[in-house]
């Protein structure tokens, strides 16, 4: 049986990971990419080639895959397809209304649109353990439903046209209100002479009693100077804002989430776009005068 070919837009540090993948899983994946240097690290992967356009991409695509970074690139690719018949599965993560207005729109040309934001970062992306939230036609969820455990290990159908954009925003937007946390409680630990790996330990050893293993692993990364990317900051500030924004739009005045999105703005502001996300301390440490470091000597259990 002939697989689906596909092709893939935007190989960016999660688009790059599952274009691998789905070509590694023996479907034909044509790339396309604005950034040339983006495409150049794929070059010689099997079952991977190079379109000279978009119109080329979708000329040869059964089902056209995006992983944007912003709303505005979606919309632009969106707008310039054509071709009816055409599956779009959008991996990217844009607002509910968006995504509902291009339900509509690509609807009116005969392509069918299924919203696929995920949960996770690039490094699920690479071990293709993300978890997919998928919402649009059940037909057309069907119809793209072969490629997603290559994709990530777990799908879930939320509901209709812009469910799935809604969970995924929320979703991301409580973990980045608790790094935002994060960095104030070490501003007070550190106001009151307190030892950052001791804070550390204790919090990996209370378990789930107090928090899960992840905020112990973003506290000690908040302690480093420049901490490994393992998601850059300037896509935190993206899902941030679409956060605040969505709760504008339903008319809630959500004080963390604005707080959070004010944090990541300030962080773009001084230049952190590209540094890790946890690079929000260094916005804290600027406001409260306080200095966020790590003391190997104290805190050890006795």
């Amino acid at each position: 049986m002939r697989k689906d070919r596909l092709g893939f837009v935007g190989l960016g540090a999660m688009g790059a990971p599952i274009a691998r993948r789905l070509a590694a899983a023996g479907f034909p994946v044509a790339l396309f990419d604005r950034d040339p240097a983006r495409l150049a690290t794929l070059e010689g992967t099997a079952n991977l080639s190079r379109a000279a356009d978009l119109a080329e991409l979708e000329r040869d695509a059964d089902i056209l895959l995006t992983c944007l970074p912003s709303e505005k690139a979606v919309c632009e690719v969106a707008a310039a397809l054509r071709r009816p018949v055409l599956f779009l599965l959008d991996l990217s993560t844009v607002r509910p209304t968006t995504a509902r207005t291009l339900h509509a729109e690509l609807a009116g040309r005969g392509i069918r649109y299924v919203e696929c934001p995920s949960i996770g970062g690039p490094a699920e992306a690479e071990a293709g353990t993300l978890l997919l939230l998928l919402s649009g036609d059940p037909t057309d969820i069907e119809r793209i439903r072969p490629l997603l455990p290559t994709i990530g290990n777990r799908a879930r159908i939320v509901g209709g046209p812009g469910a799935a954009s809604r969970v995924a925003i929320v979703a991301s937007a409580l973990g980045l209100v608790q790094l935002a946390a994060i960095a104030e409680a070490l501003a007070l630990l550190a106001a009151d002479g307190g030892d950052l790996d001791g804070f550390v330990e204790a919090l990996a050893e209370a378990g789930e009693t107090v928090a899960k293993p992840c905020l112990a692993t973003a506290a000690r990364r908040m302690g480093e100077r420049r901490a490994a990317v393992t998601r850059t900051l300037r896509i935190a500030a993206k899902d941030a804002a679409l956060a605040e924004g969505l709760a504008e739009e339903v008319g809630l005045d959500l004080p963390l989430f604005r707080r959070t999105a004010e944090l990541f703005r300030a962080a773009l502001g001084e230049g952190l776009g590209e540094d890790d996300l946890t690079s929000i301390a260094r916005v804290v440490e600027r406001e409260t005068g306080l200095r966020i470091v790590r003391d190997a000597t104290a805190g050890r259990t006795a």
